[in-house]
């Protein structure tokens, strides 16, 4: 009995002792989830949060680019992304060692995955790797569970289809430097063309996304979103079919053609050869490829058709002979061409060794006589001439919507004066008056001059499709254009017309101008030596002529001023003018 006793109250104090034990260890407990789910939930509330909640920048599809008749010239694809959440950084020179064996890391991706990195990106997600091809996102997605926190997302990105045709007017995408808005790493901005002018239109805004993940770091299901807005599609006036016919023509040369509606400013086509891939730029150029571009010396990152710039040659004696019109010059007098004029001690010759005879101003710009306009030359007052080419736009900026247009060069006594240091001499007017010496404009500036004088407005070039408001006639007598338009028709038109030969088949005509750009000088022990003068073929490319030809058709009522010139390549007769007949005779064709 006693010993039941005994072994009775050892196991009450057992059990009070485990009681108490019980009680002390649930405290504990209570105390800590006190502690954390209390006293510290905001803190291990966000932490948690952390770890479940990821949030995703949306960035915004750009806004699409159509042509005149709504066919697209500038849209986006899809672009598969690598992607790793940022909290596990860690990871990344882990798996890229382990992907190289499956995708391609070039030296590109790892500079812009080095940038996304330093960024303060409010993402939650690293870039590890854009544009994945079908394979490699095929291998991946066999191979994903080796790589926990690595998951694939679906991109919009800038595509251009005729990557080469559109790329100088279009222009690319790429990412903004010195950006103030640093989380918004990975958004893409206009760099050139089109895509800079109108960023704001067709840029969108970003939104956001809370995304719930697992353990494992697949993401479970959107939890909250901000949806982005796409950007604003734009129409332009360009006409997709006349663009990539006019590139195709250039095939193998270096120039411009430009197309320019006549009734409304809108330009049609815009093409500068040689071109580059815009493609490569929106998805990134590499080092590489920028240095091949940049060393190359054709040049091809340079929109001819708006910042190139070249003696406008025989193109410039529309405006002299308006100029001569304007100041009551007898379009009737004669002046003799024997192949120079003497201006003192120096000979100014003619583009024709044996001369053109006995002409007026119809016959001298119909043949394009250089000696006739170094007559009209001594007449001339070099200032009052600039100003009014100036009015026909050459020398001064079209205003085009497009980035980076050259302003071309309309010299004057000031401009000598400012850039030279030295006063006018007779001489340059000489010069000036044929289109060489100083005088520099760019096919468009060419263009916007033939359309001036095809309508009597003052037309000006816009890429922008906009309803037309109401252009300014030009301050000159109809009668002066006339007689101009009327010897621009001769020239194409009539028997020893210097574009005779590129003259349009049907029933409508086009008036135009050839010229010839000399891009080094003549010397006189050349001309006085047996062989002569050297033709184009015989010297070296740098050194030949560029052909010009300017126009405008229909005649009678013109919808369409045209440009074409090819470096290099001689006559504006042998080579611009049947160029500018193939790409005229398409757009009266089909878009008249």
């Amino acid at each position: 009995m006693t010993r039941d006793i005994e072994t009775y109250k050892k196991l009450q104090r057992r059990s009070l002792i485990l009681g108490l034990s019980k009680t002390f260890f649930t405290l504990i407990v209570l105390s800590k989830l006190y502690y954390l789910q209390i006293l510290n939930k905001s803190k291990y509330g966000k932490l948690s949060d952390i770890n479940r909640i990821k949030i995703k920048i949306l960035y915004p599809e750009r806004g699409r680019i159509f042509d005149l008749y709504g066919d697209p010239i500038a849209e986006n694809r899809i672009d598969f992304q690598l992607n790793l959440f940022r909290e596990k950084r860690n990871l990344i020179d882990q798996y890229i060692k382990k992907l190289k064996k499956i995708i391609r890391f070039d030296d590109l991706d790892l500079l812009e995955l080095k940038k996304n990195l330093k960024s303060d990106n409010v993402s939650d997600f690293i870039i590890l790797k854009k544009n994945l091809s079908w394979k490699e996102l095929e291998i991946f997605e066999l191979l994903s569970n080796k790589f926990p926190f690595l998951f694939i997302t679906k991109e919009k990105v800038r595509n251009y289809t005729d990557e080469l045709v559109f790329s100088h007017v279009l222009g690319y995408v790429g990412y903004q430097k010195n950006s103030d808005n640093k989380k918004l790493v990975n958004l893409k901005v206009g760099i050139s063309g089109i895509e800079k002018v109108y960023n704001d239109k067709l840029i969108g805004s970003h939104g956001w996304e809370k995304i719930e993940t697992n353990s494992s770091g697949r993401n479970m299901k959107k939890l909250q979103e901000n949806l982005s807005l796409p950007g604003k599609n734009i129409q332009t006036n360009l006409i997709s079919e006349v663009q990539n016919f006019s590139f195709k023509q250039l095939h193998g040369m270096s120039g411009s053609v430009v197309l320019m509606d006549c009734e409304t400013g809108g330009v049609n086509c815009l093409v500068s050869t040689p071109s580059f891939n815009n493609n490569n730029f929106s998805n990134g150029v590499s080092t590489k490829e920028w240095k091949r571009l940049l060393n190359d010396k054709s040049n091809p990152l340079l929109n001819r058709s708006v910042a190139g710039l070249y003696s406008p040659g025989s193109t410039f004696k529309l405006m002299t002979a308006m100029y001569a019109l304007n100041n009551g010059f007898n379009r009737e007098t004669k002046f003799s061409c024997p192949g120079f004029v003497e201006l003192g001690s120096h000979k100014f010759h003619c583009w024709k060794k044996g001369g053109h005879g006995l002409l007026n101003m119809f016959e001298g710009i119909k043949q394009s006589c250089d000696c006739y306009f170094y007559n009209l030359a001594k007449e001339i007052e070099i200032d009052s001439l600039a100003k009014l080419a100036r009015n026909f736009s050459l020398g001064i900026k079209t205003g085009i919507d497009l980035p980076n247009e050259s302003i071309g060069i309309m010299p004057n006594r000031a401009w000598k004066r400012s850039n030279k240091g030295e006063k006018w001499h007779l001489g340059e007017t000489f010069n000036t008056v044929i289109g060489q010496g100083f005088t520099l404009s760019t096919p468009l500036q060419i263009t916007t001059m033939t359309a001036r004088i095809a309508s009597g407005t003052e037309i000006s070039p816009i890429l922008m499709r906009t309803k037309n408001g109401s252009i300014k006639h030009m301050n000159y007598d109809e009668k002066n254009l006339e007689f101009i338009r009327q010897t621009m028709f001769s020239v194409v038109n009539e028997i020893g017309g210097t574009a005779y030969s590129s003259r349009l088949s049907g029933n409508l005509f086009m008036a135009g101008k050839t010229g010839t750009s000399q891009v080094r000088r003549i010397t006189k022990m050349e001309r006085e030596s047996e062989s002569g003068v050297l033709e184009n073929k015989e010297l070296p490319y740098e050194l030949r002529d560029h052909s010009i030809f300017t126009c405008f058709a229909p005649f009678d009522k013109p919808k369409f001023a045209l440009t074409v010139l090819i470096e290099h390549m001689g006559s504006g007769s042998k080579v611009a003018a049947p160029i500018a007949k193939k790409i005229l005779e398409l757009a009266l064709k089909k878009y008249y």
